[in-house]
């Protein structure tokens, strides 16, 4: 059934002992239909094909790293089905695990379980939290969106990294005087280093006394002289710790 399968079989052929090799002269075609044939799915209606699919795809090949796709999608997976054929097939053929993938295959992937932590990033005063879409090149150099905090990850997760960057993968928020925008992620920290005050509920813009805030008609992220009254730049970050927050420069 559709979805995810483009993922398994990438996963299923290196990790098993195959390889893929792109050919420049060679054309694939993707034509979808108007309609699914697949829903309602086995005549159950509501159930996300895409999304009970990927779920088993990060059941069966992604092992521990299977938490980063969980966190994305606020650990709702539903009812998948069984897994444990798809299990023993990967065992018989003694495939290689996903971290040797990682390794070997996409060294170049950000992991997530780099990052200090993870989640939304919501604005007391408000109810807003910090959202936008990220995974094509079209998205960044945008102005980033707020829309009302609905814990479901998606466009309101992001990872805090070590230095100090707020990032969904490749991109990250970035501020250079005008709007907040995502532009992909330099590691010079500079417009993208953002200090996190978690008693005080700040989120420090570089070395400037500025703050990340949310502009009075809550329509926009804006950036204002950091001030400790203002509401406007109250901040939470979800599973933020304690102890997690140290500034990373």
């Amino acid at each position: 059934i559709w979805g995810a399968e483009n993922l398994e079989l990438s996963f299923k052929t290196w990790m098993c002992g195959g390889t893929l090799e792109i050919v420049p002269c060679s054309h694939v075609g993707h034509i979808f239909r108007k309609h699914s044939p697949h829903f309602p799915y086995n005549g159950m209606t509501g159930v996300n094909v895409l999304k009970r699919n990927s779920v088993r795809l990060a059941e069966v090949w992604m092992d521990e790293y299977k938490i980063y796709y969980y966190d994305r999608i606020g650990h709702d997976l539903g009812n998948f089905g069984d897994v444990t054929l798809r299990k023993n097939l990967r065992k018989n053929l003694h495939c290689k695990s996903f971290k040797w993938y990682l390794d070997n295959i996409f060294p170049e992937l950000f992991i997530p379980g780099d990052a200090v932590t993870s989640g939304a990033i919501g604005n007391d005063w408000s109810g807003l939290c910090i959202d936008s879409a990220c995974c094509k090149s079209t998205d960044w150099r945008k102005p980033v969106g707020l829309y009302p905090c609905h814990k479901q990850g998606g466009n309101q997760f992001w990872m805090i990294s070590k230095q100090g960057e707020i990032r969904r993968d490749e991109p990250c928020l970035d501020f250079t005087g005008g709007e907040i925008i995502l532009y992909p992620c330099h590691g010079r920290k500079g417009d993208q280093y953002f200090e996190f005050d978690y008693k005080n509920k700040r989120i420090k813009i570089g070395v400037r006394n500025q703050c990340l805030a949310i502009s009075k008609d809550k329509k926009r992220l804006t950036v204002n002289e950091c001030n400790a009254n203002d509401a406007t730049q109250n901040w939470e970050i979800q599973s933020l710790e304690d102890k997690r927050v140290a500034t990373h420069r």
